[in-house]
């Protein structure tokens, strides 16, 4: 049975851009009622503005309340909840969008890096899962006789599939989440709510350079020829309304998603392959620069 959001009341963490932006003005124009969480209040409403406008342009209607807040703080997750919970009266889905990544490789990395891509990408969903819970629970048995079930979607990665060089930490928060999200999903069962994830792979960021902590990563990715963040607020609406359990995005996270199963030594070979590739690639360049460093500073001799 298909899963309708008309009127439903949705969370979204990390909608004042990219793949929350997106997701958020997807589900307005199935008429959802709207909680928008991220950090800038001017992007906030940027994105609040897009919704309603969305939402009358398909003649439904959509209610929207943006509440502004770091998901990394307690009192800022505890305001961001009570303030849906009192605006709408209680929480039917909840999507966990928000999140970091650093590009770079672990020896050139630092403790501070790592603990902030932990604290965005799983601490804080994790919190808010465990806020929005109660909520999560009313609204399964509120609508137990309509056939509703209510739903955290958390928006993961492929790298939380399979590891990626040159993105250690990411891997890492992303490997939590989705075992995480596997053993609730076990839990909720009891509660009659569904635990879904999503598994993009590289997506083009609104901006790249605020999405990463440290770009100097040691194998290629092309960042601007990645699938845009509409592709993967798509799926995450067909994961959402289908109800499947986990969905990867875009083609290069469903061939891994596929590989890793089928042949996982290929997977391995290959992203062993990127690594000495670029170091190759990193050796030439250096040894060119040393060619054209030297003839700038060696003498020229004039003969008489």
């Amino acid at each position: 049975m298909q899963r309708d959001v008309r009127g439903r009341v949705v969370l979204i963490t990390g909608a004042s851009r990219g793949i929350g932006r997106r997701v958020a003005v997807l589900l307005a124009r199935r008429g959802a009622k709207l909680a928008l969480t991220a950090r800038s209040q001017d992007e906030l409403e940027r994105t609040a503005r897009a919704c309603l406008s969305e939402a009358l342009a398909q003649g439904v209607e959509a209610q929207v309340l943006v509440e502004a807040g770091d998901v990394t703080r307690p009192a800022d997750r505890e305001r961001i909840v009570a303030a849906t919970a009192l605006r709408y009266g209680g929480v039917d889905v909840l999507i966990n969008a928000a999140g970091v990544c650093s590009f770079g490789e672990f020896s050139t990395s630092t403790p501070e890096i790592l603990r902030r891509v932990m604290e965005v990408n799983f601490f804080a969903a994790v919190e808010m899962v465990r806020l929005a819970q109660p909520y999560l629970e009313r609204s399964a048995w509120q609508g137990s006789g309509e056939g509703w079930r209510p739903a955290v979607v958390n928006v993961a990665s492929i790298c939380g599939r399979w590891g990626i060089p040159s993105m250690t930490e990411h891997c890492a928060s992303k490997h939590a989440l989705v075992g995480w999200s596997e053993a609730i999903r076990a839990e909720f069962v009891r509660y009659g709510i569904d635990v879904l994830v999503v598994l993009p792979g590289l997506v083009r960021s609104d901006d790249l350079q605020r999405h990463l902590l440290r770009n100097e990563g040691k194998i290629y990715l092309d960042f601007a020829g990645a699938p845009p963040p509409e592709e993967v607020a798509r799926d995450i609406l067909r994961s959402l309304e289908h109800r499947r359990a986990e969905t990867p995005s875009g083609w290069v996270s469903w061939g891994v998603w596929w590989s890793r199963r089928l042949f996982p030594r290929a997977v391995r070979f290959f992203m062993h392959r990127k690594v000495w590739r670029f170091a190759r690639r990193e050796r030439e360049g250096q040894r060119i620069q040393q060619r054209i460093d030297r003839q700038r500073i060696s003498p020229t001799w004039t003969g008489s």
